[in-house]
């Protein structure tokens, strides 16, 4: 049974960093990792701003296809069906090259033996661990 026209049934979504637009359409719900868990958005959701942390951005669209993608550190913003996402990096699922990945994971997990009592260096380190294991977390998940 429908409770309204169809363009109550959707929320605009952009997804930005710092090299700019990700994704820039429109979705039927969004779900994104926030400090405090995950948060789903669906249209007529309440005005939200949340820090994200490093995760697996979902968006499901209109035909029930499912757009996801590595996200780290940033902010979601929510007003009047509209999803705002700033991240510092976000790499659709498709796009990551599991090889690749495993080896930023690697150089990571050097780093982060190497940093010794360097905190910015550890701090830098633990960071790129953080985004190697995301992003293979994301491509794993995808392909089941």
């Amino acid at each position: 049974m429908s409770t309204g026209s169809p363009e109550q049934k959707r929320v605009g979504v952009q997804v930005l960093t710092p090299e700019g637009v990700v994704h820039d359409g429109v979705a039927a719900m969004v779900v994104a990792p926030s400090v405090g868990g995950e948060v789903g958005i669906l249209p007529r959701h309440v005005p939200l701003i949340a820090a994200l942390r490093p995760g697996s951005t979902r968006i499901k669209m209109l035909d029930d296809s499912e757009v996801v993608m590595a996200t780290t550190e940033g902010y979601i913003a929510v007003e009047d069906d509209r999803v705002l996402i700033m991240v510092e990096q976000a790499e659709l699922a498709g796009d990551i090259d599991r090889a690749r990945a495993e080896l930023a994971l690697s150089a990571a997990q050097e780093a982060v033996e190497a940093a010794g009592d360097d905190e910015a260096a550890l701090a830098a380190a633990t960071a790129a661990l953080r985004r190697a294991e995301n992003r293979l977390k994301v491509v794993d998940k995808a392909a089941s």
